[in-house]
């Protein structure tokens, strides 16, 4: 059950992506971001009435906190690499990364791996160095390059702070990570006089990547809280082939024949991290 929220929770992620990536075309990255982290709240608040939370235990409040603040910055660096464009160049990056080093700190702490897993991590680096190999034109800058990295880390701490908190605390640990979420991302949108509402025209895709993303940490909350961290984290890595579909879909973009063998090798690499 718990892989099955990591998938639904990789498709939902990448389809939020994408459209945060859309509006972040149109808006700023913090604009953007405090909205879409808000639009999330009433899906919240119905899920915590939902779910039942019989012991919640001030480190699952804690580590919350700590997942919603990192898990803001990665949200704000994704945002604004994939609103620089190459959205099916940049998303595989970050899925690779952060599918790879919440692997490390498994192994760092004594956990077993095997052979499959170590193949995967193999596969993941050299995904990520021929996607980020191809400097032609705008597609993949320095810049880039290094915003998609941090995203990475942001999201791999993300996810190890929520697998530290206990099943028994329901959907507590997202009240947290929102609570500490928020005020920093509007802070930041106001200092930088970003903060009004969405126009009606940028705003669909707002609600959109807010729901969504919403409805995913649901899902990867829960998933972290009743399987193995390794496995499912790596699980909704794959988000990437979603928002890669639907840039190429909806976009029209055309990864070169160097960078779909990374996507490619991308995928593979995750498929055999969960092995």
């Amino acid at each position: 059950m718990s892989q099955l929220l990591a998938i639904a929770s990789a498709a939902l992620f990448g389809l939020a992506d994408f459209a945060g990536g859309r509006a972040s075309r149109e808006l700023s990255v913090w604009r953007v971001t405090a909205w879409s982290t808000t639009i999330g709240v009433p899906l919240l608040a119905l899920g915590v009435i939902v779910v039942p939370a019989p012991n919640v235990q001030p480190s699952d409040i804690i580590f919350g906190a700590v997942a919603g603040l990192v898990g803001l910055i990665g949200l704000a660096l994704l945002y604004s690499t994939l609103a620089a464009g190459a959205m099916s160049i940049v998303a595989p990056i970050i899925g690779t990364v952060a599918a790879v080093l919440p692997v490390m700190w498994d192994v760092a702490l004594g956990a077993s791996i095997t052979p499959g897993n170590w193949v995967g991590v193999g596969l993941g680096i050299a995904a990520v160095a021929l996607i980020a190999g191809e400097r032609s034109g705008e597609r993949l800058t320095s810049k880039l390059l290094i915003q998609a990295l941090g995203a990475a880390v942001a999201f791999a701490i993300f996810y190890i702070a929520l697998a530290q908190t206990s099943s028994d605390s329901g959907l507590w640990p997202l009240v947290a990570a929102r609570s500490a979420a928020i005020p920093l991302a509007f802070g930041v949108a106001l200092l930088a006089g970003t903060a009004a509402i969405p126009p009606k025209g940028v705003m669909r895709f707002v609600i959109i990547a807010g729901s969504f993303d919403m409805l995913a940490n649901f899902a990867i909350l829960v998933s972290l809280q009743t399987g193995p961290m390794g496995i499912n984290v790596v699980l909704t890595s794959l988000y990437p082939v979603f928002t890669v579909a639907a840039a190429i879909l909806i976009l029209k973009e055309h990864p070169t024949v160097r960078q779909s063998v990374g996507i490619v090798l991308a995928i593979v690499a995750v498929a055999f991290l969960a092995l």
